[in-house]
């Protein structure tokens, strides 16, 4: 007999007669076992079916073999593969059974450790991703008539807390809200959270009384995550975004509601409102939208859709053509025009910013070379052009902007990028070096939609700036004295650095008059003219004795 076996004996009905020494495993000696009914090392952990199927193995005269969990002396539980054989006399009559036991107790550890690490988040301990959308299917597939939802949790400047306190500290805030999460759904055997990965979780709620439930569950888990966290020394203030999807707007897979639930949130997280919203036929339509948009988003260049708009930038005291502004536009064959807001976004997130932008780049310099060889010294003297956040981290920026430069005979100061102050922020390191290479080309640097972000001042002595774009919200509010004091403070600012400014937005003539009155040399605006194509700019320039731009249209 094998030494980590376990033999014994019994009669036909389970009295053990013999058995070998398996304290080590039971915590029983020979003696205590002698006599006793197999029985006595039950544990509940099988089912009474489980022991039937068993029996009527056995009593049929047929090997049964199969893992057993048993209790020891102590109440611990084992787990043994046992083979049960049937013992008959001579005459063939069933005398009694031998059975053999080996201990698997540590195979099966190691098999559900596996398991377990398989379907759980080492960091947090919460189900993970793949965990989570086996339960979610599961609920999916009963299809019975009770409600359901799932939440999908997003936290709030994660990235910032994680990059200015240091990873560790992200993970201990990960952890205290995953602690958080695990008590509030602890009551219930309905509510199951889990970590997708990153800085997302999401809820399940089974059986709730009507999809209105999960608003209100999900109102209560931005209370508790939203009060403050102390961590390694750190008060931290940090809040979540969260989006519904409830049974209403059934979906066939787990991976479909958890792509509608994240589309909620992401609509709770621009909105900015500190409330969860609810996934809707207006959000289907909306991602719908975005994955039509995304699909001819990818080969938008060779189809030669995209166009070019241009905004005129006019000097406020004379109303004369000083640059203009180029404005990317897509004419869809079926759609017809799509614009940039809807687009520019997915752009960003597919990795097509890069092509698009170097379009952008290479055709707006294209077209100021042409005009200055058909318009002569009535052409634009400035061509301003946006560039995004990827673009300006994208390691072939420069060189993109050089051999347009060179490729249309641009002079470079011509040339003027534009750069919202909240880009140039992000990695601010990089931005500098940048845009240092960029200058070194002798091309201009503009801060866009200046005022709006939250270190202004700071950019402005940190980075290599040429002009400042007074962002269209002051403008708009110039009516408010605070808007006015605050836009004759940067004017004053910008020209004690001599810097230029530019007003966006300029729509009526009372704001060209506060502007005019405050010292601001150039606009752009509706009250001058809407972005247009580059053949109506040239018409507009051609047929006009004096280049100006002193009322609404050209």
């Amino acid at each position: 007999v094998n030494e980590a076996g376990i033999v014994a004996i019994t009669d036909v009905q389970g009295k053990i007669l013999e058995v070998n020494d398996i304290c080590h495993i039971s915590g029983y000696t020979r003696e205590e076992l002698l006599g006793q009914n197999h029985r006595i090392l039950r544990s509940s952990e099988h089912s009474t079916e489980f022991f039937r199927d068993m029996y009527r193995t056995i009593a049929r005269g047929m090997t049964w073999r199969g893992e057993i969990c048993n209790k020891a002396k102590d109440g611990t539980l084992y787990w043994v593969d046992t083979t049960i054989v049937p013992m008959h006399n001579q005459q063939g009559k069933l005398e009694g059974y031998l059975a053999l036991r080996i201990d698997i107790s540590e195979q099966k550890w190691i098999v559900e450790h596996l398991e377990n690490v398989a379907h759980h988040d080492p960091l947090t301990g919460l189900p993970n991703r793949a965990s989570i959308l086996d339960s979610i299917q599961n609920v999916i597939n009963r299809k019975a008539g009770h409600h359901f939802a799932l939440l999908f949790m997003d936290v709030d400047r994660f990235k910032l807390i994680n990059d200015s306190l240091g990873h560790e500290v992200g993970d201990k805030l990960l952890q205290e809200i995953s602690f958080r999460l695990r008590n509030a759904v602890r009551a219930s055997d309905s509510i199951r959270a889990a970590r997708l990965g990153g800085d997302e979780f999401v809820v399940l709620l089974e059986n709730i009384s009507s999809p209105q439930d999960a608003t209100l569950v999900a109102n209560r888990l931005v209370e508790t995550l939203s009060q403050p966290y102390e961590l390694s020394g750190h008060t931290i203030y940090s809040k979540v975004s969260i989006g519904i999807v409830t049974s209403e707007h059934l979906s066939e897979t787990a991976s479909e509601m958890l792509s509608s639930a994240d589309l909620a949130m992401y609509e709770a997280k621009s909105a900015k409102l500190g409330s969860p919203i609810v996934f809707d036929l207006v959000l289907r339509d909306k991602a719908q939208k975005r994955l039509y948009i995304e699909n001819e988003l990818r080969d938008v260049i060779s189809r030669d859709e995209l166009t070019l708009f241009y905004q005129p930038i006019v000097e406020l005291e004379s109303g004369e053509l000083k640059g203009v502004e180029a404005l990317i536009r897509w004419f869809h064959p079926e759609s017809g025009l799509i614009v940039p807001d809807e687009f520019i976004p997915v752009a960003e997130e597919m990795g097509m910013i890069i092509p698009i932008g170097n379009f952008v780049i290479d055709e707006a310099c294209r077209q100021l070379g042409a005009w200055r060889k058909s318009l002569g010294e009535n052409a634009p003297l400035n061509l301003h052009v946006n560039v995004s956040r990827k673009q300006l981290e994208h390691p072939t920026l420069v060189a993109v902007v050089e051999q347009a430069i060179q490729k249309y005979a641009i002079p470079p100061e011509c040339l003027h990028l534009e750069v919202t102050e909240s880009i140039i922020m992000h990695d601010s390191q990089t931005s500098i070096q940048t845009l240092n290479q960029l200058k070194n080309l002798g091309v201009n640097i503009d801060v866009d939609d200046f005022g709006t972000g939250y270190s202004s001042l700071s950019c402005l002595c940190d980075f290599p700036i040429d002009v400042l774009k007074l962002d269209r919200e002051f403008i708009k509010k110039s009516e408010r004295s605070r808007e006015v004091m605050l836009i004759q403070a940067l004017i004053i600012l910008a020209n004690q650095l001599g810097l230029d400014v530019i007003a966006e937005g300029i729509e009526t003539p009372e704001q060209l008059a506060l502007l005019q009155k405050l010292g601001c040399r150039y606009g752009q605006g509706y009250f001058f003219s809407r972005p247009i194509c580059a053949v109506e700019l040239e018409q507009s320039i051609l047929t006009s004795t004096r280049i100006s731009f002193s009322m609404a249209g050209i």
